[in-house]
């Protein structure tokens, strides 16, 4: 019986295993690639810096196939805990720790979303593309010049310091047993926020005002109850292209679980079953609308009960559709219809034939029994 649970076991945690790497990666052929160890699908940048008197640590995990930011933790603060971390540690050791000051309140929650939220923004698509190839070569150089007069315009500080080391990793080991699950939460990505200072970008639309993107978000949203942050499920062969999509087709969509949030919203849509365990089939949603801007794709579909589904893509990607059902519903009715169909009846002209074919024979038996008699 154990050995039948064992097996039951480790069956869930591959199929958990797989599920969180379809995050990083584009096929379900890379994603066992990445489990079986044969390619990394992320790159885990771990920073310490010190900013005033406080002293803080951000995770950066970061899809290297799908080219996109996953999770952000940031945790900073006073603890003496901090000072036994260093970035060239093994990213479990600085998980635990970052766990160990969560535990003991030692953490300024409002400081480190705050940082973290600036340090979403920094990273736009076209600067992480920049980024990216240099991360390739666990080359950490150039993040401080970048983060450095950020977080000092963006939080008000006197002074940031930051050291950084870049690892090469599976997403979903990381995300899987991760010492801080439940006590530490990944900075979720700015929404409705105006962007950080970016040093002389873009002018700020004026306090009061809603941008193009805001009002395009707003309108669709009108009419639904419940708001849901999904995510959406990539098929780059078989997907459909942003500009193809129609109102009201369907398109599949995962609910993220690795947070809180994302656990209350897959137990409000009913994937949670008595045992706990979370379902891996997809969501349907019908597409309402998509609202844009030069980084951000914000993508809308009603969901089941009235919900909003409102997923974010930093570029266009094709989004998967349910796969067609009429044509293998066809095959099945015609295969029963045949199985079903009774042998067809004996024509009456083949019938007498054969009858007549019967009486021969026996007259012929009957004769030779006869002249052998006699």
């Amino acid at each position: 019986m154990s050995e039948i649970v064992s097996k039951s076991d480790l069956l869930k945690r591959q199929a958990e295993l797989l599920g969180l790497t379809m995050d990083a990666v584009f096929t379900d052929e890379q994603a066992k690639e990445v489990l079986q160890g044969k390619i990394t699908d992320a790159y885990l940048v771990k920073m310490k810096f010190e900013i005033d008197n406080k002293t803080g640590i951000i995770l950066i995990l970061t899809s290297s196939i799908r080219k996109h930011i996953m999770e952000i933790y940031c945790v900073i603060g006073s603890s003496p805990i901090f000072r036994r971390i260093r970035t060239f540690a093994d990213y479990v050791q600085i998980s635990t720790d970052l766990a160990d000051i969560g535990k003991s309140e030692g953490m300024d929650t409002a400081l480190s979303e705050m940082v973290g939220r600036i340090v979403h923004r920094v990273f736009t698509k076209e600067k992480l593309d920049e980024f990216l190839p240099v991360w390739e070569k666990k080359d950490p150089s150039r993040l401080s010049d970048l983060l450095e007069p950020a977080i000092v315009a963006g939080a008000k500080a006197g002074r940031v310091k930051l050291q950084a080391e870049v690892d090469k990793i599976s997403s979903a080991k990381f995300r899987y047993e991760n010492p801080m699950k439940g006590i530490v939460l990944p900075i979720p990505k700015p929404v409705d926020e105006m962007p950080a200072p970016d040093l002389g970008s873009v002018p700020k639309t004026p306090v009061g005002e809603l941008s193009a993107i805001d009002r395009q978000i707003q309108q669709l949203r009108q009419g639904y109850s419940k708001e849901v942050t999904m995510k959406t499920v990539i098929s780059p062969i078989s997907g459909v292209e942003f500009d193809n999509l129609v109102v009201g087709q369907e398109i599949l969509f995962r609910v993220p679980t690795e947070t809180q949030e994302g656990m209350a919203n897959a137990s409000l849509l009913g994937i949670i079953d008595e045992a706990g365990n979370i379902s891996k089939e997809p969501l349907v949603g019908k597409f309402r609308g998509i609202a844009s801007t030069k980084n951000e794709y914000h993508i809308f579909a009603e969901g089941p009960n009235q919900y909003l589904f409102h997923s974010i893509e930093e570029h266009p990607v094709k989004i998967a559709v349910p796969k067609p059902v009429i044509a293998q519903g066809a095959n099945e009715k015609i295969s029963q219809a045949n199985k079903k169909k009774p042998p067809e009846p004996v024509k009456s002209g083949n019938l007498y034939s054969l009858i007549g074919v019967f009486v021969a024979l026996l007259l012929i038996a009957f004769l030779i029994f006869v002249l052998t008699a006699f």
